[in-house]
């Protein structure tokens, strides 16, 4: 089978390749969303890292790529046509899409022989949209699932291949939660890579219903007093590292700034919602008291 990859290089699609280079499938190459200032498709040169850079530099995708000879391509909305025309004289089976900012078009879509199965960190129709993990963890989720699903024209909608839940570690940040999903997806590849070449074999609809949820704004950085502190926890502690300051909402509307989530007590009540003290900042959440780090 001739697969492409579709991949941000961000921590989930890393677990991906690295799957897929050990499987008995011929991995044609890597397109990565095109960065502003990009030409709207271009075949990038390979990287040619020093021999210290080798040792101490952690593999990411692109290194990956580049150690295993995949030839790498940027694609921008505006050339994703042209990368259609690409793709249809490598005769393309699957594409894999581990993570995509832009609705791929229809004529794109119908250019591999078994279509686009994309990996979707949630259970779908719930948590349709760009940051599944995020609205997870906001809403106060410990689990979520694994869906891989075939691509259409609408968004998040295509049918089922497979989907598996897997735990939320407590107090992990973001990127190590998106390894661990990209991990999940990865062990789940070799029986969807098997049903997509079994005639006959078709994929589930989705349920009817489900929900969508938009690119995180500002304001989706807030929670207040009314929360359980280890959903607070959990959310502060992964999200943190966007670097987008969080605002606490106290029972009396108070405010407060935290940068992030140091640790939590539960079955414990202090005089006042906010006690800052040097370094840290101690908010009353619902069961419990949540330490963390004042913004700057």
């Amino acid at each position: 089978m001739r697969i492409m990859l579709f991949a941000m290089p961000g921590p989930m699609a890393l677990p991906i390749l690295q799957r897929l280079l050990e499987l008995p499938v011929h991995v044609v190459g890597l397109v990565h969303p095109a960065p502003p200032g990009m030409p709207a498709l271009a075949l990038l040169p390979p990287a040619t890292p020093t021999a210290r850079q080798e040792v101490v530099t952690p593999v990411n995708l692109a290194t990956l790529a580049d150690r295993t000879g995949l030839p790498r391509w940027t694609v921008g909305r505006a050339g994703m046509l042209a990368l259609a025309e690409q793709l249809a004289s490598q005769q393309i089976d699957l594409a894999i899409v581990a993570c995509w900012p832009w609705r791929i078009p229809t004529d794109l879509l119908r250019v591999p022989q078994r279509g686009f199965l994309n990996l979707h960190p949630s259970p779908l129709p719930e948590l349709r949209g760009p940051e599944p993990l995020f609205w997870a963890l906001r809403l106060g989720w410990t689990r979520t699932a694994m869906t891989l699903h075939l691509m259409d024209e609408a968004f998040d909608q295509g049918p089922i291949a497979r989907q598996e839940w897997f735990e939320l570690p407590l107090g992990e940040r973001l990127s190590a939660i998106e390894t661990l999903a990209g991990w999940v997806a990865a062990q789940m590849l070799p029986a969807a890579l098997a049903d997509l070449a079994t005639p006959g074999w078709q994929p589930q609809p989705q349920p009817a219903g489900g929900s969508y949820y938009p690119a995180p704004q500002a304001t989706d950085f807030t929670f207040t007093a009314d929360w359980l502190v280890q959903r607070a926890y959990a959310f502060v502690r992964a999200v943190a590292e966007w670097g987008q300051p969080f605002t606490f909402i106290a029972a009396d509307g108070q405010t407060a700034l935290i940068a992030d989530a140091m640790t939590y007590v539960t079955g414990k009540q202090q005089a006042r919602p906010i006690v800052t003290n040097n370094d840290q900042i101690a908010l009353q959440l619902r069961d419990g008291i949540l330490l963390a780090t004042p913004a700057s």
